[in-house]
């Protein structure tokens, strides 16, 4: 790569994450951070210069990008020929990346017309599309001279090749990653384990080779049925964050983040075909049980769970908000997750749709005797159908397992995210100065969706509108609705997280960065959900941090930083008798991979960037319980338990869970250098990984 583009990339993707884009994160620089750098532009763009020289990624007719989506695109090229094995990292073709989406008719895609007229005549890949696109104005970006031209922009090109117009065209190609090797690198895996789940609730690791009798066993063995759960626990769906200062000095000095886990029997640790084994009702035992508890640890600055310092809560059955399976088909809360917004600590769940509150700690004993951080008369007023509790006072919560080291209080009752709708799940909040008053509080935001179009709301995460239960039913149901229902659940989502404003919605997402083999294996189609969900966001790029070490400071805006998911969506030909089974095979539906955006940090909080798909990996094997020496924390027992349901498409295996997603992204705490994410492998384990 020749020194000028070198010094472009570092230019922009010098980047720190911070924790919520403080006010002072937008001018701080600092040198170290080319680490961060080097984590997210090897996703983005190591492609630029794997090979030999650059290919083209396409760009829109007409349309001018500004730099950074030009950087973001792939120039990922290769002189070599198209045949690949099923292990190559990418696969190579002479078309550009839009060709392989765009249809020459209703039902082919231009690809597939531009390879028959290849069979049918004997011309090589350039003549017959050429053809193909002189034929149908959809094609035409599939001839490679128009989409080469289109995309250096004329003179550029030529400055790049010397002129050597005949051998770019001829021999540079675009590649199509796998998606574990599109992977971003990181370092410090980490596994969990909560020490606090007593041994006589996991499953041991004998029986997981015949899970199906244990599950069967397990249930006939459970006295009170699914509404209790069956008698074993899972942790997963981890949150993450550095724990702030106020609550930080009642606790001891090596904590340092706050893990928050459901814990539950429901997991997808094994293989689908031994859950179809199951009786209907030991299957909804296992998997729609009512069992999901809170779990909450410290950690220190290496991931460590600090010893006696980890609880599981049964929160839904202490605030009087437990469901049965009579009358509902989930669980109260599920995947809780955490977030520091204005130097406090909240508590995110899934409800019917999302649900926050606030969190304090303490260490046991802490400002015993002299009213600082005592919390011992604190009581919990349950959630009663009749009566008008005090919900706005704390709630100490008791432990389940864990001992008493660690005291956790609500410092209120929960209040509802309703401006998704219902059945809106895992949205993000974050914080960003207050441009018009800046010696106020940050504003806060929730995410509501990524892509194609950011849907962002400003909330009041303390306040709330009172609602009607007509309108909660309305919410959940249509206006006008007949339904009713008798729910303690209820009253939470009457408390309507006030907002501000209208929520705002910024312009389509960009083209990703680079291409993955899912737009080579199926032409034309869209294998991956386009509406992504929210997986972890954010950490912010300052200003000086995007154009540092360059020449070109060609960005002049600070950018924050997410991580989203999206998957294979269930459709109703999955469950035809007359599809054959290999067509499904080709295309297994509810196998996940994830991708990067990047987005301003005011409304409409336009998506800039946004990275092609990939997935991070099973955890770490290790020998007789001993983990590697380059893994941390405690060994899991369920970590070999990934690779037996991996991630598929087009006959090809790849190394990754088959369900994966990333729900934690925070700076790392001692170094803003550095981030930490945090992802749940197949809801049954989880690790954390640094960059």
């Amino acid at each position: 790569m020749d020194q000028k583009k070198s010094q472009s990339l570092v230019s922009l993707a010098s980047s720190r994450p911070l924790k919520s884009a403080p006010k002072s994160a937008f001018s701080r620089s600092n040198i170290a951070l080319t680490i961060i750098f080097t984590a997210i532009v090897i996703l983005l763009v190591n492609h630029w210069w794997l090979a030999v020289r650059l290919s083209v990624s396409d760009a829109q007719q007409g349309h001018v990008h500004s730099s950074l989506t030009s950087f973001l695109r792939d120039y990922s090229g290769f002189l070599a020929d198209t045949s690949h094995r099923s292990d190559d990292p990418f696969i190579l073709s002479p078309f550009c990346s839009r060709c392989f989406r765009s249809k020459y008719d209703n039902k082919r895609a231009c690809v597939e017309v531009i390879n028959e007229k290849q069979q049918q005549v004997n011309i090589s890949a350039h003549e017959a599309a050429k053809q193909v696109s002189d034929e149908a104005q959809n094609c035409k970006i599939c001839d490679p001279n128009y989409c080469l031209d289109l995309y250096f922009n004329g003179t550029q090109k030529e400055s790049i090749f010397d002129g050597k117009r005949s051998r770019f065209y001829d021999n540079y190609q675009t590649k199509f990653w796998r998606f574990d090797r599109s992977r971003p690198k990181f370092t410090s895996p980490t596994t969990l384990t909560l020490p606090s789940i007593p041994k006589e609730n996991r499953i041991p690791p004998h029986r997981f080779k015949n899970i199906s009798s244990y599950f069967i066993e397990k249930y006939e063995s459970s006295p009170l049925g699914y509404d209790h759960g069956i008698d074993f626990l899972i942790e997963y769906n981890p949150g993450l964050a550095v724990i702030p200062p106020k609550i930080k000095k009642k606790l001891p000095n090596e904590a340092v983040y706050l893990l928050s886990l459901r814990v539950t029997p429901a997991n997808n640790c094994f293989p689908h075909d031994e859950y179809k084994k199951l009786p209907k009702a030991v299957w909804e035992a296992v998997l729609l049980g009512m069992k999901n508890h809170l779990g909450l640890a410290l950690l220190d600055d290496q991931y460590r769970i600090l010893p006696g310092y980890d609880v599981v809560i049964q929160l839904d059955t202490q605030i009087g908000l437990k469901r049965t399976m009579k009358e509902y088909d989930s669980p109260t809360f599920m995947d809780y997750r955490l977030f520091v917004l204005n130097g406090d600590l909240y508590l995110h769940a899934n409800v019917d749709t999302v649900a926050v509150s606030k969190l304090d700690l303490r260490a046991k004993g802490f400002g015993d005797g002299d009213g600082d951080g005592n919390n011992e008369s604190r009581s919990i007023p349950p959630v009663r159908k009749h009566g008008n509790e005090n919900f706005d006072r704390p709630y100490k919560l008791r432990n389940l397992y864990g001992g008493d080291l660690l005291e956790v209080t609500l410092q209120r009752q929960f209040i509802t995210i309703w401006s998704g709708g219902h059945g809106g799940k895992n949205f993000a909040l974050f914080s960003v100065p207050n441009v018009t008053h800046p010696v106020s509080p940050d504003s806060v935001y929730v995410e509501i969706n990524i892509t194609p179009e950011h849907h962002v709301q400003q909330v009041l995460p303390d306040e709330y509108d009172q609602l009607t239960l007509q309108q909660v039913f309305e919410l959940m149901w249509k206006k006008g609705t007949k339904k009713k229902r008798h729910a303690n659940i209820d009253k939470i989502g009457q408390r309507s997280m006030k907002v501000v404003g209208n929520m705002t919605k910024s312009d389509e997402s960009p083209e990703a960065s680079f291409h993955t083999t899912d737009q080579y294996w199926f032409p034309g189609k869209t294998p991956f959900k386009v509406n992504s969900h929210g997986g972890a966001c954010c950490v912010s790029f300052s200003l000086d941090d995007i154009n540092m070490g360059g020449t070109q400071h060609n960005h002049h805006e600070p950018l924050l930083v997410g991580i989203a998911h999206t998957k294979v969506p269930w459709q109703p030909w999955y469950s035809k008798d007359h599809i054959p089974q290999e067509r499904k095979d080709m295309l297994p539906h509810t196998h996940y991979v994830s991708f990067f955006y990047a987005f301003d940090p005011r409304p409409p909080f336009q998506l800039r960037a946004r990275s092609g798909y990939f997935c991070l990996g099973h955890t770490p094997l290790s020998r007789d319980g001993q983990l590697p020496p380059t893994e941390g924390g405690i060994f899991n027992q369920h970590s070999i338990l990934t690779r037996d349901r991996p991630l598929k498409q087009h006959n090809v295996t790849y190394e990754c869970p088959q369900i994966e997603y990333i729900s934690a992204f925070v700076e790392k705490a001692d170094d803003k250098s550095s981030a930490v994410i945090h992802t749940v492998p197949n809801n049954c384990t989880r690790f954390i990984v640094g960059f």
